[in-house]
């Protein structure tokens, strides 16, 4: 603007004059204008830290303070330290949460188990009506058998007691993960599982009669699963070493089909009760030949609540499990585009190398693998290529010829990186050669980087 004045700062007029920008004893902050401070002070042991940002603008030399607190000695906050934050006792917290979970799927079977196996006296009975209801061809929906089971009292202790804990456990992650919306937290398909097996056992300690009300403790599977998948990332984040993509979408896939088997075998199994009579063994029969589309058809639901599950079950399948084998596929292309690994066990009995280029061309390949097997005693040797740039198509017809195909093996990846040097089992090699570009202008400088990515 014309007309404009600017009055100059003591900084501008004299460089070594220090601009004061904070006189509060017992820290006093001195601050160079031309460029950003950051000073941290405290106001109390027990209150937390504070935090102060100054920035100043070239063009006024104006200056800007923002303060702000972070409270890290409260009560909520040592327990999200150890349950979320922390790595390893967050992992210890995963491993507990997971046994939980395998522990309910346990009860439910022993639950099933000691109700197809009554005593004595009820043997002959038993019997009775299942010959009775197995010779009609239409058997009638008992509905209270659907709503009511025999549950003994020393498992409903073991479940009441696990529900206990687990319900507890749940409120504490819960409340320590809120963020502001409590209602993204609670429509969470997990929160809603645990509440759905965890309740009602709660109200049965109140109300003595709902002891023997049906819950479908065997969902905790999938609580289970996620547990699992939780642990591998924070055991990952605690040992400092990441497993492969595919290794953890196999382990995903895995778990998803071992989760459907087992949700379908129980709930068949629990629901036929109200029909003719189907045992859990049978169940987890009917569920293997069906997800394996072999469908020999002697097990099949008799009532209508069974068999609308077995449709439910089938649409889920084909919903998450082409999606599931596609990533894996997906994965598996990609892995195979980059090479891979370099196998473990090849490595501990046959003897390689390692050759490192930044760019291959099939003139310094061939230069170097003539020269290198031009020795007798380096004909049993495997050389395996890092390179972080894709497989040429002249230098992929190369390696396809039969004399380097069984010797040669390519890998994508950069000797920088220890990820890619596990894969090319490193520490197992015999030896390991950089080489660097003929196309450099200054080979000497070339060299030296060479020689700088082999120091680092």
């Amino acid at each position: 603007m014309a007309g404009a004045k600017l009055t100059p700062s003591p900084s501008e007029i004299d460089p070594d004059v220090k601009t004061e920008v904070q006189k509060t004893p017992p820290e006093p902050t001195w601050v160079n204008p031309s460029m950003a401070a950051r000073t941290m002070g405290s106001f109390g042991s027990d209150t937390g830290q504070r935090y102060q940002e100054e920035y100043s603008m070239d063009s006024t030399n104006a200056q800007v303070q923002v303060e702000f607190y972070v409270n890290e000695n409260t009560f909520k906050e040592r327990l999200k330290l150890f349950f979320i934050k922390n790595q390893r006792s967050s992992l210890r917290i995963r491993l507990f949460n997971l046994s939980l979970k395998l522990l309910t799927c346990a009860l439910y079977v022993l639950r099933v188990y000691l109700e197809e196996s009554p005593p004595d006296g009820e043997t002959s009975a038993n019997c009775t009506n299942s010959s009775l209801s197995s010779s009609d061809d239409s058997p009638e929906i008992k509905w209270e058998l659907i709503f009511w089971v025999k549950r003994r009292t020393h498992v409903w202790g073991i479940q009441v007691t696990v529900a206990l804990i687990s319900f507890l456990e749940t409120m504490l992650i819960t409340y320590l993960s809120y963020k502001g919306n409590i209602w993204e937290q609670i429509f969470q398909m997990s929160f809603i599982l645990e509440m759905i097996n965890t309740v009602p056992f709660i109200i049965t300690i109140f109300h003595y009669p709902l002891r023997n009300i049906f819950v479908p403790v065997f969902l905790n599977c999938w609580l289970a699963k996620c547990a699992l998948e939780n642990m591998i990332n924070d055991l990952n984040r605690a040992i400092q070493r990441t497993h492969s993509a595919m290794f953890n979408q196999v382990l995903i896939l895995i778990c998803t089909l071992l989760c459907l088997v087992f949700t379908g075998a129980c709930g068949i199994q629990h629901l036929e009760r109200a029909g003719k009579h189907l045992s859990l063994f049978k169940s987890f029969y009917f569920c293997i030949v069906t997800f394996s589309t072999v469908g020999y058809g002697d097990v099949t639901p008799q009532i209508w609540p069974s068999q609308l599950l077995v449709v439910f079950l089938i649409c889920v399948a084909l919903v998450v499990l082409p999606l599931q084998f596609e990533e894996l596929a997906y994965l598996w292309m990609e892995r195979q585009k980059s090479g891979g690994n370099y196998s473990r066990h090849r490595a501990q009995t046959e003897k390689h190398v390692v050759l490192c280029v930044s760019s291959l061309k099939i003139d310094l390949l061939m230069d170097f693998l003539n020269e290198f097997y031009a020795h007798p005693r380096l004909q049993d040797y495997y050389v395996v290529i890092l390179c972080p740039t894709e497989i040429d198509i002249q230098v992929r017809r190369i390696l396809q010829i039969p004399l380097w195909s069984q010797r040669v093996i390519y890998l994508q990846g950069s000797a920088l990186k220890d990820q890619d040097l596990m894969r090319a089992k490193m520490d197992d090699a015999e030896a390991c050669f950089i080489l660097s570009s003929r196309n450099e202008v200054d080979r000497t400088a070339a060299t030296t980087r060479a020689i700088l990515r082999a120091g680092q």
